[in-house]
């Protein structure tokens, strides 16, 4: 929902063409050009997801099915409650991955500040950073 408010193409048939039943990608958002933006949702339930290797495998699976398929992976996002300093300095660390964190608190009130903005569809080249600096994008919508 929050994807879809933000301007962005939530593709759910395309994800359901390119899951299997070992790789289940959560959220794919189509750019159009064969260009994705692949979002993976972590709760605070979840154990693991604080291990970057447990996760990074995961995103790398996903990574492997969408190129397979001739797509161009933009941006990979990682959405959860919070990231440990381990986890951070790992993700910052990896180089196969274009891979961003940001906090569901930030991703909400970056959907907040988006709905106030002049903006048509959110501008996705503000999830450059490796954790999403919420300052930052919050500044630019209001520009």
């Amino acid at each position: 929902m929050l994807f879809s408010g933000l301007g962005f193409n939530v593709d759910d048939k395309l994800k359901k063409q390119l899951n299997t039943n070992k790789d289940m990608i959560d959220i794919l958002i189509n750019l159009g050009n064969n260009e994705v933006i692949i979002v993976e949702c972590k709760t605070s339930k979840e154990k693991g997801y604080n291990k970057f290797s447990t996760v990074s495998r995961q995103l790398k699976s996903y990574q492997k099915l969408a190129l397979h398929n001739d797509l161009r992976i933009v941006k990979i996002l990682l959405i959860a409650p919070e990231f440990s300093d381990d986890f951070v300095t790992d993700c910052e660390m990896d180089t196969e991955m274009n891979l961003s964190l940001i906090t569901a608190s930030t991703m909400l009130k970056i959907y907040d500040s988006f709905k106030q903005s002049k903006y048509p569809s959110f501008p996705y080249v503000l999830f450059r950073d490796i954790v999403i600096n919420e300052e930052r994008i919050l500044k630019a919508l209001t520009k």
